[in-house]
C-alpha cells in the first residue's frame, strides 16, 4: 500500500496542471454546496431556536364559532381548566404542563423615564404563567417568582430606608391616601419585544438602543382595571409596581408575563372565583424535538387544539430554500465529474506504457485502480478543502456587508451561518465521492489494459 501511496503523489505531481483545472468545476460546486447548507443551518439555529422554539408547544381550547358578518359569535368555550392540564400531564412525551391565563381587566402602566428619558403612559397586554416554566433559563429566573397577597395592615413609609430589602415605597394595593411599603411585582417580557424596538421603532423616533442587562431591575407603575379607551371607577383600581427580571420567550410577544396567581388575584377582583380555575392556554414541554408531531397529534385526539405559531412553515421553508440550493450545486458538481472523467480518460491513454510496465512487473487489476482512484480521491478532497475555504470567506464577506451597510431589524444574527465540523465532513466527502464516481470508468479501463499488447504497441 505505501508503493501505492507514492506513485499516486508523484502521479498527483506530474499532471498538477490538468488536475488543477478540471477540478475547477468540484472547488465551485463544493463552495456553492457548503455555503448554503452553512446559510440554512444558520438561518434555522435563528429561526427555530430563537423565534420558534421547538421543544413547546401551546394548546388551547377547539372552540366552535359563527361567523356573521364581521362579528365572530362562539358556540363553545375557549378556556381551559386543571381537569385539562390533568388531561396532557398524561400523553406521551410531555414533561411539563404550565397553563397561562390572560388578565381579563384593562391596566395601563406609567414609566420609562430611566430608559427614554420620558415617562409614557401605555395600555398593557398582560398574561401570567407558572413561574416554574422559566427557572432555570435566563440570569436572575429565581426571581419570577409568586407574589405574597398584600398586607391587611402594610406598614406606612415616607421613602425606601422604612421597608425592607426588594420592597418599595408607594401606593396602597387599593389606593387611598399616604404610601406604604409593597413588594414588587416580578414580571419577564419576550425577545421579540425587544428586537422590534432595536430593529426599527428607534429608528423611526430617534431613541437610544436598549441592551437586554440594562434593562434588568427597570421598574413600572402598573394601575389594573384603568384603561386610556374609557373611564374607569377609582374605588376598583389596584396599584402594583412591576419589576422586570428577564427576557425568556415563554412570556407574551407583545406585551407583560407576571406569575400566574398574581393574575388570577386580579381576574377573581374583577371578574368572579371561578376565573382564578380558567386557564386561557396551557404551555407544554415535550422530551425531545423528535417528539412533537407525535405528542400534537395525541393532543388534538383528546379534542384540544395546538396553536401554529409558524415554526412548521419557517421550517419547511427553510428546507426548501436549502434542497434547491444543495440541487443545483449537485448539479454543478455532477458536471465537474464528468469533466474529472475526461481528464482521466485523457490520463489513462497517455499512461498507457506506463500502466503495462506495472502490469508486467506484477501489478494487480485492483492495483491499478486503486492508484487511478486514490488520484481521483486526492483531487476530491483537495478540491473540496478549497470549496470549503471559498465558502467560508465567501460568508464573512456577507457577514460584514450585512453589519455595515444592512439596517438593525429584528433578531438580525451577527452570523447567518454555521459551518459545523459535520457540514465540513459532508462536503469533503461529497467532492471526494464524485470525483471517484467520475474516475471509475477510466480506472477499470486501466486496470483492464492487456500489458503485452500495450508494451507491444499491438
Amino acid at each position: 500500500m505505501s508503493s501505492i501511496g507514492a506513485i499516486v503523489r508523484g502521479n498527483l505531481r506530474n499532471n498538477a496542471v490538468h488536475f488543477a483545472l478540471a477540478s475547477v468545476g468540484v472547488i465551485v460546486g463544493i463552495a456553492a454546496f457548503a455555503f448554503f447548507l452553512a446559510l440554512g443551518a444558520g438561518v434555522r439555529e435563528v429561526v427555530l431556536g430563537k423565534i420558534f422554539p421547538l421543544d413547546q408547544l401551546e394548546v388551547i381550547a377547539k372552540s366552535m364559532s359563527l361567523d356573521v358578518g364581521p362579528v365572530s359569535l362562539g358556540l363553545a368555550s375557549d378556556v381551559l381548566d386543571e381537569t385539562a392540564a390533568q388531561q396532557l400531564r398524561g400523553v406521551a412525551g410531555v414533561r411539563g404542563v404550565y397553563p397561562k391565563m390572560k388578565l381579563t381587566a384593562p391596566a395601563i402602566g406609567l414609566g420609562g423615564k430611566e430608559i427614554i428619558g420620558n415617562d409614557i403612559r401605555t395600555e398593557l397586554i398582560i398574561d401570567g404563567v407558572d413561574p416554574a416554566l422559566v427557572q432555570g433559563e435566563f440570569s436572575g429566573a429565581d426571581q419570577f417568582r409568586e407574589v405574597p397577597e398584600p398586607a391587611a395592615a402594610p406598614t406606612a413609609c415616607s421613602d425606601e430606608s422604612a421597608c425592607a430589602k426588594d420592597q418599595y415605597c408607594g401606593k396602597p394595593y387599593r389606593g387611598g391616601p399616604g404610601k406604604v411599603c409593597r413588594d414588587y411585582v416580578p414580571v419577564i417580557a419576550s425577545p421579540h419585544m425587544l428586537e422590534i424596538y432595536n430593529g426599527s421603532l428607534r429608528r423611526a423616533y430617534n431613541l437610544p438602543r436598549l441592551n437586554p442587562d440594562y434593562l434588568v431591575g427597570v421598574s413600572l407603575e402598573m394601575r389594573v382595571g384603568a384603561s386610556m379607551v374609557q373611564a374607569a371607577e377609582k374605588d376598583e383600581l389596584l396599584f402594583e409596581r412591576l419589576k422586570l427580571v428577564g427576557f425568556s420567550d415563554k412570556a407574551v410577544p407583545l406585551g407583560v408575563t407576571l406569575p400566574l396567581s398574581q393574575v388570577a388575584r386580579y381576574n377573581v377582583h374583577f371578574g368572579s372565583p371561578e376565573a382564578a380555575t380558567r386557564y386561557h392556554s396551557i404551555i407544554i414541554k415535550i422530551e425531545s424535538k423528535d417528539q412533537v408531531a407525535a405528542v400534537a397529534k395525541a393532543i388534538e385526539e383528546l379534542g384540544f387544539e395546538v396553536t401554529d405559531g409558524g415554526a412548521e412553515q419557517a421550517g419547511f421553508l427553510i428546507s426548501v430554500f436549502v434542497l434547491v440550493f444543495s440541487l443545483l450545486s449537485t448539479i454543478i458538481v455532477g458536471i465537474a465529474a464528468v469533466n474529472i472523467m475526461h481528464v482521466f480518460f485523457m490520463l489513462v491513454y497517455e499512461r498507457q506504457r506506463e500502466i503495462g510496465i506495472m502490469r508486467a512487473v506484477g501489478a494487480r487489476r485492483s492495483d491499478i485502480q486503486r492508484i487511478i482512484l486514490g488520484e481521483a480521491a486526492c483531487v476530491g478532497l483537495l478540491a473540496g478543502a478549497i470549496g470549503v475555504g471559498l465558502a467560508y470567506a465567501a460568508s464573512r464577506v456577507f457577514d460584514y456587508i450585512s453589519a455595515q451597510h444592512l439596517p438593525d431589524f429584528p433578531y438580525k444574527p451577527e452570523t447567518y451561518f454555521a459551518f459545523s465540523v459535520d457540514l465540513v465532513a459532508l462536503a469533503l466527502g461529497f467532492a471526494a465521492g464524485f470525483c471517484v464516481l467520475g474516475a471509475w470508468l477510466p480506472a477499470r479501463r486501466a486496470a483492464r489494459m492487456d500489458p503485452a499488447a500495450v508494451l507491444t504497441g499491438r
